[in-house]
């Protein structure tokens, strides 16, 4: 099976990838679609994305959807990422902007007084 499929599998470090799409395309024996589901139980990421998959009628068709969904998540996931890197921080700003404005007038309050003495 092509690795490429795996990719939306990959968050597995308890369950065998290939054991996963076995499961989902119905290979597997009763005793390790079992043990399959044990695990899934455990891991709500795992659980919703076996059930999303189990929803394909056409299970030849899988590996075809999990390559379409794997290239959606990378688009998704570097849509974000530009968009965290185009944010510059607000919060910085406001407290360089304010530290100005003190020292500024700090500064002319100094003149002031000294200019009074």
């Amino acid at each position: 099976m092509n690795n490429d499929l795996l990719n939306i599998l990959s968050h597995s470090k308890e369950t065998d990838q290939k054991k996963l799409l076995d499961y989902l395309e119905n290979k597997l024996s009763p005793e390790e679609r079992h043990e399959i589901e044990k695990l899934l139980i455990d891991s709500d990421f795992e659980n919703d994305a076996t059930e999303g998959l189990e929803q394909v009628t056409d299970k030849g068709n899988l590996p075809v959807v999990i390559n379409e969904l794997n290239k959606r998540l990378v688009k998704k996931l570097s849509e974000r990422r530009k968009k965290l890197l185009k944010k510059k921080p607000p919060e910085l700003i406001i407290p360089v902007v304010t530290t100005i404005i003190i020292l500024l007038l700090v500064f002319m309050f100094y003149i002031l007084l000294r200019g009074r003495l």
